[in-house]
């Protein structure tokens, strides 16, 4: 069975692009445009990685994986951070709070695919 990821992006396009990069390498994904919407696919299906954005409305990325690994239930699940060039001081902090990950737009699918298979231990 095919592992999957929800891709967490406020943009329509971003999001698209993701799922479509990471269905063309095997991956079943879902996706979301907030937090909130995140954790009601979370609720409902369980996901074995997350692909994030720090900059959301509402909640951004930063709080949305803070509040992911205090819950106990989803604290296990890997987190690969998207995010635009130049946020030092947030990519930092993501690392900080528990991504696996961090891969600055734009990017390219085979960085994007070697995050997810090192987060998920895929040969």
């Amino acid at each position: 069975m095919s592992k999957h990821v929800l891709v967490l992006d406020d943009d329509l396009f971003t999001r698209k692009l993701i799922g479509m990069m990471l269905e063309r390498a095997g991956y079943r994904v879902s996706s979301a445009a907030t937090a909130s919407e995140a954790m009601h696919i979370l609720e409902s299906d369980p996901v074995d990685a997350i692909t994030c954005d720090l900059m959301m409305p509402e909640v951004d990325g930063l709080r949305f994986i803070e509040n992911l690994k205090a819950d106990t239930q989803y604290a296990h699940i890997p987190v690969v951070v998207i995010t635009a060039a130049g946020l030092r001081g947030a990519i930092e902090k993501a690392q900080e709070v528990g991504a696996v990950a961090v891969l600055e737009k734009p990017f390219l699918d085979a960085p994007l695919r070697a995050a997810l298979d090192k987060a998920l231990k895929r040969p």
